[in-house]
């Protein structure tokens, strides 16, 4: 990394194309801030904590229903989790002690095929 940006991009997850769709600019643009050539405008700081406000924002909600629930073990299909929900997946996961599944579980196949209609 070697600009203050990059380094946010990298916090945050987001490839160089993500950022371009985020800020709705151009990949050149995102390459041009990351790369310290050209300076990166205040709105561009508020969108970036905007995203990183996503995040915690949806880590504690995931938060508050582990909790709700019991604290029980937590099995993530991350798969189908991505951008904004796959951060906060990973921000509740490593602020959590809880144990953690990636992917089905056992229990989790059998209560499926159990709801399956015959």
């Amino acid at each position: 990394m070697k600009t203050l940006y990059a380094a946010c991009l990298s916090r945050l997850g987001l490839s160089q194309i993500e950022a371009a769709r985020l800020h709705n600019v151009s990949i050149n643009t995102v390459k041009s801030w990351s790369a310290g050539r050209n300076g990166v405008p205040q709105g561009i700081w508020d969108e970036l904590r905007g995203y990183e406000s996503q995040i915690i924002d949806g880590a504690e909600e995931l938060r508050e229903r582990w909790q709700d629930a019991g604290s029980p073990p937590v099995e993530i299909n991350d798969a189908e989790s991505e951008g904004v929900s796959l951060m906060a997946l990973a921000d509740f996961v490593l602020a959590s002690e809880c144990e953690v599944h990636v992917g089905e579980t056992a229990a989790t196949r059998l209560a499926r095929q159990a709801r399956r209609p015959n």
